[in-house]
C-alpha cells in the first residue's frame, strides 16, 4: 500500500509545480481521490495563472483514416483495457446516450514532443460534438484528472473549431463540449455537497469554456456491474487487424448524471 502524503508535503509539491494544465493533471497526485479536495481548492486559488499550452498543436488533418477499431493485442481480449473498450465503443458506431459515434483516439498532436494527448471518442450527440475522456470502469481513481483532461483537449479543438469539425465532415454550428466517462466508484465522487472545491473548480472550469463558445462538461457513468463486465470483449479477424467487439450481445448501460448542485450549468445545443 502506497503511503499518502501529509497536506503540507503535497502543498510544497503543488507550489513547485509549473502552472499550465499539462503538468497539472500530469501530476501522478492528481489522480488520488484523497487529494481530490486540497488540489481543486489549490487550482481554485490559481485558476486565473494557469496556462493552456497550445504549442505543437495540430495543423494537420484531426482525423486518422485508417481507424475501423482494430487493435494489436499484445496480451489475450479477456484483459480488460480502456483502449480496448474505447474500441469497441467505437465498433458499436451508436450508443445512447453519447449519440453516433464518430472516431476515436483523436489525435491533438502537431509534433511528438508537443504537450497534448488524444481525445478518446468523439460523438455527435443534439447538436453537440462530445469529446469524451473515457476512463477505466473498473479503476476509482479521482475525476478530477478526467475532468482537467477533457477541459484542456475540448480548449484546443476550440482553437481550431472550424478546421475540426471540417475534418470530420461535420456542420461548423456544432457545438464542442468536453465530457468524462467513468465507472460508478469514480461516479461516486459526483456529489459537490462533499467536494464543494472541485464543484467551484468545474464551475470555473465553464465559464472559461463558455469563452470559447464551448460546451459545459458533461458526465457519463457506466452502470454495468463488473462482474458481466469482465468478459465483454471479444476480437473478430478483418483484413487490417483484430477489430475489438462487445461478446454475446453485451451493451455498455451508460446513464448521463444531472448535476442537482449547478443551477447555473447549461449546456445549449448550437453555437
Amino acid at each position: 500500500m502506497v503511503r499518502g502524503l501529509d497536506k503540507d508535503t503535497l502543498r510544497q509539491q503543488w507550489i513547485s509545480l509549473n502552472k499550465d494544465w499539462y503538468s497539472i493533471y500530469q501530476w501522478k497526485p492528481t489522480s488520488r481521490v484523497g487529494y481530490t479536495e486540497w488540489i481543486a481548492e489549490w487550482i481554485a486559488e490559481s485558476f486565473a495563472v494557469v496556462c493552456l499550452v497550445k504549442d505543437g498543436l495540430r495543423d494537420r488533418t484531426f482525423r486518422t483514416w485508417d481507424h475501423s477499431g482494430q487493435s494489436e493485442l499484445q496480451t489475450g481480449i479477456e484483459q480488460f483495457t480502456e483502449k480496448r473498450y474505447v474500441r469497441a465503443i467505437f465498433n458499436l458506431r451508436q450508443m445512447p446516450p453519447l449519440g453516433k459515434i464518430i472516431d476515436y483516439e483523436v489525435p491533438l498532436k502537431e509534433t511528438r514532443d508537443a504537450k497534448h494527448g488524444d481525445i478518446d471518442l468523439l460523438c455527435l450527440v443534439s447538436g453537440a460534438i462530445l469529446c469524451v475522456e473515457a476512463k477505466n470502469p473498473f479503476e476509482c481513481e479521482s475525476i478530477l484528472k478526467a475532468i482537467l483532461q477533457a477541459f484542456v483537449y475540448t480548449s484546443l479543438a476550440a482553437i481550431r473549431h472550424d478546421q475540426f469539425l471540417a475534418d470530420f465532415e461535420l456542420p461548423p454550428t456544432l457545438l464542442l463540449t468536453p465530457a468524462i466517462m467513468i465507472g460508478k466508484e469514480a461516479g461516486s465522487q459526483l456529489q459537490w455537497g462533499k467536494y464543494p472545491h472541485l464543484g467551484k473548480l468545474v464551475r470555473m472550469l465553464n465559464t472559461e469554456l463558455a469563452k470559447s463558445d464551448a460546451g459545459a462538461i458533461r458526465f457519463f457513468i457506466i452502470d454495468n456491474d463488473k462482474s458481466e463486465m469482465k468478459s465483454c470483449l471479444t476480437t473478430v479477424k478483418q483484413p487490417n487487424g483484430d477489430q475489438v467487439i462487445f461478446a454475446n450481445g453485451f451493451m455498455p448501460n451508460v446513464v448521463e448524471w444531472t448535476n442537482p448542485y449547478d443551477r447555473t450549468t447549461k449546456n445549449t445545443a448550437t453555437r
